[in-house]
């Protein structure tokens, strides 16, 4: 993550989102959301090792720099601005579902139907499916056989008992679960400006509603700055922000009972109407699920329907926030400068999950709690000076920083089910609760100096140094230190290049660097902590953790280097931008997996070589430029080699997270990072898959890897046009190289749900079944080896085309527990990012409103190149971890329109 840095002050871009990987949980965002768009002023990215010389190790992946807006030394008089906005999401990409047989299983046996189940109920034979079986295997939709559904078997529902309806697909099918989210966000601002100093003020409200039901975020954010000037040697300032969010029903995602995408796509009958779905509650407050255990018992057997999930399983939480800096400029001489200031970053979060008594699942509350305080204070001096006759110029800055981040958790979760149904308290536990209690401190003592020397506007050499003292490593290795070299070379400044009358501008850069990092806190010593397993007779039970310390660990390091060009043509309406960096990165701290026998399962140590190259590119164009009309164009184009170099000793590949089942994520020697690690087809030395004969394609072993979760080319290409008033711009951007394993796709095919189950090359594979291409063979684990089989699956040397006819279902079966590269798809696209209209309306026309704007947009409004039409392939499964790759239980990302109304007076 980089590090987020408002007005000069870090503030933290914590991320307490879990569930990574495909397993269940929550998508929270991250702190840098608390940012309010309406106060920024003006955001740029600092990239590289080189970032760090200011802002610590904790830059060494960039730094997002943030300058929030201040009154303008112009607005002498209160100055209002107003800016108001609408935006309307709507569930844009998802998987796509067959449309063509029902739910359950078709029974060929006893007490069957035309693959239906029957039952007598007051003298009368009554067709019905499987509603315990929660897949789509069942009958061909037929709207002339007449049926029982599954809310056709409580007496009190006069409408449906006992009602035979028509064996067809839904009018209201899964689709119609998801709703039109709306967000409503709405800011005003108050400022003035004055000999003796400035102020700022402004507040924002935003109201959204989410795609599903029972969601809603309300957020509200209150920001002042000011200014003093005391005299002409000293000035002051203060900045502060207020923010809160309240949160109810975020909707799970990946692989969990309370996630309904997660049901809709892998586990469910397509013959599920949500219209009839939505009546989820029995008069007594028991729950409705269409997946009944029988046909006489209402008793949900795997899956809660979707709404009780929605309204009664629901995730809530709050949040406040509180961050700003305060600061004095003493001016000593016109170069000389001292400035001293202090930033605070203060937030309180507490979460709750709820499942409710009747639900699939066994009844709980959880709790959670965190706090978190961060405290930057900096002393530092800025020089600025130039001599001889101005052709040489040094700006220089030195100082001292101390960085101190506490964090409190505490928290605990309900254990054999609530005792009285609704009432969400650890106390209602049916047992002992489970408790827990934490705290952290960490703390980062600094001294960093910047120099920058300049001659004849041609040279700019920029030399930065820093030295960290961190708590977290040991006293021996406690200090790091890492440098910076940047030097530029203006060649338009040149008499040789002035004569050029097509150049503009040219710079020539290069910069190398070096930078340390440290570890999390408590990570030098083994602590432990109470057993939540009960006591040992009356003495209380404490357990050491399961990743073993190291008291020797030192700072991981950083370096790179990077070259780039820079110049403007035909009178600055061309531009390029182009530069390649190389980035290494040794001595990673990371936990390797240790014996069993040492009571450990992983133990920290500094290992790793990680590799990262590529270029970036900008290229800037305005095509057509008159008096009342500019087309302005940029292509923006990024390539990354990324490569696990080394790992350590003995050790090819490092797990970050395994997924909802067998595939894995992580990091692979010699691959890049992170892979997606599981089994894959077998291949010939032609490169034809090999087909085992009694069941489909073959799955190798041992598993290796079947993907890489990371892109190595981005590109963003957007047009700009501006017309008496009128603007238009239009925003594309695509990937390629990255790949996604799909846990929806493997389910959706085995359950029977995607279209895929039903149609292969235009062909019906229900009704005449599937010959897979490939020829007969396996992996021979002796010789490690493929080798030919015939029909009979006896060894040969002459392949077989495979001509044998698998069954659907046993064709869908094997995307689970056969090869997992059937469900690896790339992450390749274009996107039509956005388009937006606006009208400036002429202030001759608007009195004392002045800049009133008008503007309507669309974002994420088409996907072209997707190699799956079922999920968007920009998707993540969760934003904070590294471990990316693989999906358990897509939530539909949204394809949105907007107006929005801004006007000053």
């Amino acid at each position: 993550q980089p590090l987020f840095v408002v007005d000069g002050i870090p503030i933290s871009n914590a991320d307490f989102s879990y569930g990574a990987t495909g397993a269940g949980g929550y998508d929270m965002g991250n702190l840098a959301g608390d940012l309010n768009p309406d106060d920024i002023e003006s955001m740029s990215v600092l990239k590289g090792a080189s970032a760090t010389a200011l802002y610590g190790s904790r830059a060494a992946n960039g730094v997002v720099m943030v300058t929030t807006k201040k009154a303008k030394a112009s607005q002498k008089t209160f100055g209002v601005s107003v800016n108001s906005s609408v935006t309307i999401d709507q569930a844009a990409y998802m998987p796509q579902l067959q449309r063509d047989y029902g739910g359950g299983l078709i029974f060929e046996g006893p007490g069957t139907s035309q693959g239906f189940l029957t039952a007598d109920i007051g003298g009368k034979t009554y067709k019905y499916v499987d509603f315990a079986d929660d897949m789509s295997w069942g009958p061909k939709y037929d709207p002339t056989i007449k049926v029982l559904k599954w809310n056709s078997f409580d007496s009190w529902d006069t409408a449906n008992y006992l009602v035979e309806k028509p064996w067809m697909y839904p009018e209201n099918d899964y689709k119609t679960y998801f709703e039109n989210g709306v967000n409503f966000t709405n800011n005003i601002q108050i400022a003035k400006a004055g000999d003796a100093g400035s102020f700022r003020m402004s507040y924002t409200n935003s109201d959204i509603t989410g795609i599903t039901p029972n969601s809603h975020l309300k957020k509200n954010t209150v920001s002042f700055s000011g200014t003093s000037v005391f005299n002409k040697y000293l000035e002051g300032w203060a900045t502060a922000n207020y923010v809160n969010n309240t949160a109810t029903g975020r909707p799970e995602t990946g692989y969990g009972d309370r996630n309904p995408s997660q049901k809709m796509w892998q586990w469910s009958q397509t013959s599920s109407d949500y219209k009839d779905l939505r009546a989820y509650m029995n008069p007594d407050g028991s729950q409705r699920s269409w997946n009944r255990t029988s046909w006489d018992d209402g008793t949900a057997a795997y899956t809660d329907n979707p709404y009780w999930s929605a309204y009664k399983n629901y995730q809530s939480d709050r949040r406040n926030r509180m961050y700003g800096n305060a600061g004095l400029n003493l001016k000593i001489t016109d170069w000389l400068k001292i400035t001293g200031r202090v930033g605070l970053d203060y937030y309180n979060l507490a979460m709750e999950e709820r499942v409710a008594v009747g639900s699939q699942s066994t009844s709980e509350y959880y709790l959670d709690s965190r706090e978190g305080l961060e405290v930057n204070t900096e002393l530092f001096a800025n020089f600025n000076k130039r001599f001889i006759n101005d052709k040489m110029g040094v700006s220089a800055l030195v100082g001292v920083s101390n960085s101190d981040r506490k964090s409190w958790r505490t928290g605990g979760i309900t254990v054999g089910g609530l005792v009285i149904p609704g009432l969400y308290n650890l106390s209602n536990s049916q047992t002992k609760a489970t408790a827990y209690d934490s705290k952290s401190q960490k703390r980062v003592n600094s001294v960093f100096g910047n120099v920058t020397f300049d001659y004849n506007q041609f040279v700019y050499l920029d030399i930065t140094a820093r030295n960290d003292w961190s708590s977290t490593l040991p006293s021996d290795n406690r200090s790091y230190f890492y440098p910076s070299v940047n030097l530029s070379l203006v060649l338009t400044s040149l008499d040789a290049f002035k004569e050029l009358s097509w150049l503009n501008f040219a710079k020539l850069r290069g910069g190398w660097a070096e930078v340390g990092n440290d570890t999390d806190a408590y990570n030098l010593e083994s602590y432990y902590a109470a057993s939540t397993g009960g006591s040992f007779g009356a003495n209380p039970r404490y357990n050491p953790p399961t990743t073993m310390s190291n008291p020797f660990l030192k700072p991981e390091s950083t370096r790179s280097w990077e070259v780039g060009l820079e110049a403007r043509f035909l009178d600055n309406r061309v531009g390029i931008d182009a530069s390649y960096y190389q980035k290494d990165t040794y001595d990673q701290i990371v936990p390797v997996m240790v014996s069993g026998a040492t009571g450990y399962a992983s133990m920290y140590i500094n290992s790793g070589h990680m590799s990262n190259s590529g270029i970036e590119v900008t290229l800037n164009l305005t095509p057509v430029k008159t008096n009342n009309f500019t087309w302005d164009m940029q292509f923006n184009i990024a390539t990354l080699t990324n490569l696990v170099v080394d790992i350590a000793p003995g050790l090819d590949y490092l797990n970050l997270q395994n997924a909802p089942f067998r595939v894995k994520s992580g990091a692979f020697r010699g691959s890049s990072y992170p892979v997606i690690y599981g089994t894959g087809f077998v291949y010939d030395d032609a490169g034809n898959k090999l087909v085992n004969p009694a069941n489909g394609y073959n799955a190798a072993t041992p598993i290796k890897p079947i993907g890489n979760a990371t892109p190595n080319f981005t590109a963003g290409w957007s047009n700009t046009f501006n017309f008496k008033g009128f603007d238009m711009s239009i925003l594309l951007d695509m990937q390629r190289g990255g790949h996604m394993y799909y846990t929806s796709y493997m389910w959706g095919m085995y359950s029977g749900l995607l279209e895929e189950s039903v149609w292969k090359d235009g062909v019906d594979i229900r009704d005449k079944g599937v010959v897979l291409d490939g020829y007969y063979g396996k992996y021979d684990a002796v010789t490690k080896k493929f080798v030919y089989l015939d029909a009979a699956g006896a060894v040969t040397t002459t392949p077989v085309k495979n001509t044998k006819n698998l069954a659907a279902d046993s064709y869908g079966g094997a995307f689970y527990d056969r090869c997992d590269e059937q469900n690896v798809f790339s992450t390749d696209y274009i996107k039509l990012r956005e388009v937006r209209l606006g009208y400036t309306i002429p202030s001759k026309f608007t009195g004392p409103i002045k800049q009133l704007r008008v503007s309507a947009f669309g974002r994420n409004l088409a996907i072209f190149g997707a190699a799956t039409q079922h999920f968007d392939p920009e998707y993540l499964q969760m934003a904070g971890s590294n471990a990316q790759g693989i999906e358990g239980g897509y939530i539909p990302s949204t394809r949105s329109y907007g107006f929005s109304l801004s006007f000053n007076f």
